[in-house]
């Protein structure tokens, strides 16, 4: 999914590192409620820490991209595996599409082939796109894994594309449709396995005289340039509600699960959708929709009744607005859904008697004789309530 023009667009965590990011779609940089370390904890390297304002890149980095697939609404990313975010056209006939680690030797290859930094690179999405065009994936496998400083371990044993493979295959099977991703053993001598990940293929950009001496300049007599400049200003992206977009892998999933049913004749798996339901201790507060990183939470105010309407399509699972819901009136489940825009409450608005404006009042009218005040007149009518204590005493 090509990112709209509101989108901000991503930049280097670090100058000297390929690894981009768009902190604006970063959960934890978003607000204190999106609490996902989910890059930290899968880089093999311990490369990635996540601070309140910061997302801090280390020199132990090897660009493997495993952070890029991990990430819930893919903020990070690798300039040259940009190739797996593009449409994937339909095939007319048979096509096998293998899929490599860059340290094998361009030699060793053969057919049509796709070079990733790490086979842990792949996503579900990629691997369902893939399928749903008719394209046979292989991920070879030359057992160079084992001991490699981004794959198998003592504490990760499992192949590095193991949970896309597990994941694209479950999926499938929910919509009857034959398996097309597969991991082919073709081991090679360990004596070619190179030390580490070799830089991408990437022509340098020409660097003019604009260039070249703002160069000199930030790097005067070999300094490296400082890249410690926080992030948002106060740690918090500064991201408009109709700027944010739908997670691109969860969207490449949905797109190629209803070609495949579709075509089958089956329906979509309910446990592809979530479940979002709001209890009667919902108040139109709309925290859940100020923090929601895809926007799947709006609200539809027609004048008499303000309606919260959710998108399962679009929802990530994070749990931000369960967390930020001030009144707990918010419960999740990963699972089990249904496609489509929801509502899960309604509110009927009335006027502020001073000001006008329609809100949505927090007590019902028989239990209050005082006029309807929306809330910032109510503040505002008491502090000046208080302050005529304070200065006169208490009035009879």
């Amino acid at each position: 999914m090509t990112p709209g023009d509101k989108t901000p667009s991503r930049q280097r965590l670090r100058t000297d590192l390929a690894l981009m990011h768009e902190e604006g779609a970063c959960l934890p940089l978003r607000s204190t409620h999106g609490q996902c370390h989910a890059c930290a904890d899968v880089c093999p390297v311990q490369a990635l820490r996540v601070t309140v304002a910061a997302l801090v890149l280390s020199d132990a980095c090897t660009g493997c991209g495993r952070c890029t697939a991990a990430c819930p609404t893919q903020a990070l990313a690798l300039p040259e595996m940009a190739i797996l975010a593009l449409a994937v056209p339909p095939v007319t006939g048979p096509m096998t599409l293998r899929v490599e680690c860059r340290k094998v030797p361009t030699q060793a290859h053969a057919g049509e082939t796709l070079v990733l930094p790490c086979l842990g690179a792949l996503t579900p999405g990629h691997l369902l796109a893939r399928a749903a065009a008719g394209i046979e994936v292989q991920i070879i496998d030359r057992d160079w894994c084992h001991g490699c400083e981004v794959g198998c371990s003592e504490a990760r044993p499992e192949h590095p594309a193991s949970h896309a493979l597990e994941a694209a295959a479950l999926w499938l099977d929910s919509v009857g449709s034959v398996r097309r991703a597969s991991l082919v053993h073709e081991p090679l001598p360990l004596a070619l396995r190179p030390a580490a990940i070799p830089p991408a293929p990437l022509p340098a950009p020409a660097l003019d005289r604009r260039r070249f001496f703002r160069a000199a300049l930030e790097r005067p007599a070999g300094r490296q340039r400082s890249d410690a400049t926080p992030m948002g200003g106060d740690g918090r992206a500064a991201y408009p509600v109709d700027a944010r977009q739908p997670s691109p892998e969860r969207e490449r999933q949905r797109l190629a699960l209803e070609h495949l049913a579709q075509d089958r004749g089956t329906a979509m798996p309910a446990e592809f959708f979530p479940q979002l339901h709001a209890d009667a201790r919902c108040c139109d507060r709309r925290m859940c929709v100020a923090l929601c990183p895809t926007a799947a939470l709006s609200v539809a105010d027609d004048g008499a009744a303000a309606h919260l309407q959710w998108s399962s399509e679009r929802c990530i699972s994070c749990g931000t607005c369960v967390r930020a819901c001030p009144d707990a009136a918010l419960s999740l489940s990963p699972h089990g859904g249904k496609a489509g825009m929801h509502t899960l409450a309604s509110h009927l608005r009335t006027r502020c008697s001073s000001c006008g404006d329609s809100f949505t009042p927090t007590r019902k009218p028989a239990q209050t004789t005082e006029p309807a005040l929306c809330p910032a007149c109510s503040k505002s009518r008491h502090f000046m309530h208080d302050a005529r204590r304070q200065l006169f005493g208490a009035l009879n």
